[in-house]
């Protein structure tokens, strides 16, 4: 599943100061996604999620060891600068703007901060003028993709990170499936809105897909207030379900092959 968010803006928008710092939530599982290697200007971003932490603590009683615990993920790219004209070829525009059609959707980076020391391609600050450039580029180049605009006003803290990875994984239209592995590691999953469970498990391991013949799945709601899956199986809570489920956010799934 391709799962890529392309940053774009005008050059000196502050592009690269925001992937870099994306890059401080890089994922250390990389191996653990359908991803291919990884280059210089691609970033595999950990997707913040509470409910891990919590889904560890009701596991851990029948964990060996220690728990591994892997978060979803999504890919970034670092784009470089469009300017105007950029579909009439300016800038390397034709390059650029083929790397945005390889995405999923559009992170748009516009800056509305001042520094006499790094010059504005246009002369000045205008966040209006610069998104209407780049949405026009875009339009005219006709690539149409889910776009968050994010206004550039000074270097991201943590929450900011937290909220731009949030609103791009809303934007790629996921939700999140959890597993949890033999007690050993717990895993969420990166599924699209719609997905059947036969479909969504594959990504777990290919042999699910082909094999699978049942899940048990619980929300983490009712696994969070029942405290353990034990506490769960008695109230009733964990469901069997067949191939044609609809996946939904936050339920916890155990495969049956």
């Amino acid at each position: 599943m391709a799962l890529e968010v392309g940053i774009v803006g005008l050059p000196n928008a502050g592009k690269s100061t925001l992937f870099n710092a994306l890059l401080g939530r890089q994922i250390a599982y990389v191996a653990e996604y359908p991803f291919t290697t990884i280059e210089p200007n691609v970033g595999v971003v950990e997707v913040p999620d509470k409910r891990l932490k919590r889904l560890v603590e009701v596991v851990s009683g029948v964990a060996r060891g220690d728990l591994k615990v892997v978060p979803a993920a999504i890919k970034f790219i670092d784009i470089a600068g469009l300017v105007k004209d950029a579909h009439k070829g300016a800038g390397l525009g034709n390059r650029f703007l083929a790397k945005i059609r390889e995405c999923d959707a559009v992170l748009h980076v516009v800056r509305a901060f001042e520094n006499p020391q790094v010059a504005h391609v246009m002369g000045s600050v205008d966040s209006q003028r610069d998104i209407e450039i780049i949405s026009e580029e875009l339009k005219q180049a006709g690539i149409l993709k889910p776009t968050f605009v994010y206004l550039n006003k000074e270097y991201p803290d943590g929450a900011t990170l937290d909220q731009i990875i949030k609103e791009c994984y809303k934007l790629l239209d996921l939700i999140t499936m959890f597993t949890v592995e033999g007690g050993k590691q717990v895993q969420a999953w990166p599924v699209k809105r719609g997905a059947v469970v036969k479909e969504a498990v594959g990504m777990v391991h290919s042999d699910f897909e082909d094999k699978f013949i049942r899940a048990e799945v619980i929300p983490f709601a009712k696994l969070d207030v029942a405290g353990s899956y034990q506490e769960a199986r008695a109230k009733g809570w964990v469901r069997v379900e067949g191939k044609d489920y609809q996946v939904q956010d936050g339920d916890v799934v155990t495969v049956k092959i």
